[in-house]
């Protein structure tokens, strides 16, 4: 190590320049700066599962793509490496490092953390849209949401502004003794494209058309901007949820405020509450019991039940649609990531953490708080007690689910031919030892 400083700003799900507390801070006492971004948090498996199929894996390193020239236009270099910790000693010999990060939750990112953290560190916990703070995570979310309104109406609370900066040009080029892996080429098809840029103009499009439409078409199951898809940009930090507060601001002030503006707020409450749910919990959405002290569901692995419902054979056209939507394109509205998730638990009585990872594998927009939090929901291990079933055909009718069908199965829909009504109660009685 010699005296020459280095900021290394270590990239993982906060894939922008914009309101970004680590690379503001790295750069604030006009100091050289590296970038990393550490493509071993990309590797390994959950329960047979990949920890990031090619879907997101693709819109990752279209991100990390644009990113890195639009740094690399001011002279800073972005590096995406194999293995931090060595590529981090090696740059120890050379430099006096800084590691800049932005803390996440997730039981693999606080290991991960810890490799950040044998050196000298500043991190920054700006993952949610209102600043982190200590909650009930035996509350509901209703709970939280009662909470977060009156204290933002009286003052007790507030949005933070996005962080808004210019980066200057750095002038020195750096010799670095590390190499830049080259990112694989993937052949998947994406329905939206990573990148900051694009992160902005999805929601500038999106809000200057359906503001006020959302909320009568979040639940269709058909339909490309039935939804937002702001998901997609938030879930790799694209763009920042307070800068999605700020922009929805700003067309509620260029048109008016609406039950379906409010509701797009209401979406990312969701989403605040179920990243500080994980940290408080120091998380436990991951564990079989969730958030149940002295309690457990004995959930099967019955492995033919698995391997039917991956494979969209379930008998249930709308659940079977829905696998194969999810496996063909990195996505799928959420209300079928409900019903999903409801049959799969309340109607196979199978355990959610399988069905957590292979979501995990699949979906382009994962986040392990969302979807472990809304997994752990549907199986009575999060914060809600309240027993409920979706029932899949009359859902299916309810929000369209018949043109759906025909697209992703090429069939007509047609009623099941097993009474699947009558496998949730044996799972209620069997499993939840719910009588009632």
């Amino acid at each position: 190590m010699n005296n020459e400083k280095l900021n290394i700003v270590v990239f993982r799900n906060n894939l922008r320049i914009d309101d970004n507390y680590a690379l503001f801070n790295a750069l604030e006492n006009k100091e050289n700066v590296l970038c990393l971004y550490p493509l071993e948090i990309l590797e390994g498996t959950n329960l047979g599962f990949k920890r990031c199929g090619n879907f997101r894996k693709k819109l990752i390193f279209q991100a990390i793509t644009q990113l890195k020239e639009s740094l690399n236009e001011k002279n800073i270099p972005f590096y995406c490496v194999k293995d931090i910790s060595s590529s981090l000693k090696a740059l120890f010999s050379d430099y006096s490092i800084k590691i800049f990060y932005e803390k996440e939750v997730g039981t693999q990112e606080l290991q991960f953390e810890q490799k950040l953290e044998n050196f000298h560190y500043e991190s920054f916990y700006k993952q949610t849209m209102i600043e982190a703070f200590d909650i009930d995570v035996s509350k509901s979310f209703s709970n939280f949401r009662n909470k977060v309104e009156k204290a933002l109406k009286t003052n007790k609370m507030q949005i933070q502004n996005p962080l808004e900066f210019e980066i200057q040009e750095q002038k020195e080029t750096l010799n670095l003794k590390i190499d830049d892996e080259k990112l694989e080429v993937l052949s998947e098809n994406l329905i939206l494209n990573g990148g900051e840029k694009e992160a902005f103009k999805r929601v500038d499009e999106y809000l200057s058309k359906y503001i006020h439409k959302y909320f009568d078409t979040r639940s269709l199951v058909d339909g490309f901007d039935n939804s937002t898809k702001f998901s997609i940009y938030l879930s790799i930090g694209c763009i920042s949820a307070r800068r999605v507060y700020q922009k929805l601001k700003e067309y509620e002030s260029k048109s008016y405020e609406s039950k379906s503006s409010y509701w797009i707020f209401f979406e990312l409450l969701w989403r605040d509450y179920f990243h500080l749910i994980m940290k408080q919990s120091s998380n436990k959405l991951f564990l079989k019991t969730g958030l149940m002290e002295n309690e457990s569901y004995d959930f099967s692995t019955n492995k033919q039940k698995l391997q039917e419902f991956f494979d969209a054979k379930t008998g249930i056209d709308i659940i079977d649609a829905g696998v194969v939507e999810l496996k063909t394109t990195g996505w799928v509205s959420n209300r079928l990531r409900q019903l999903l998730a409801s049959y799969f638990v309340k109607n196979l009585g199978l355990d959610f953490r399988y069905g957590a990872a292979f979501f995990q594998e699949y979906l382009l927009d994962f986040s392990c708080a969302s979807n472990y939090g809304n997994w752990a929901y549907q199986a009575g291990v999060g914060n809600d007690k309240k027993y409920r079933v979706f029932d899949p055909v009359k859902q299916s009718k309810v929000y369209k689910g018949k043109v759906y069908i025909k697209n992703f199965l090429n069939k007509e829909e047609t009623l099941p031919s097993f009474d699947y009504a009558k496998m949730a109660l044996k799972v209620k009685e069997e499993i939840f030892k719910n009588k009632d």
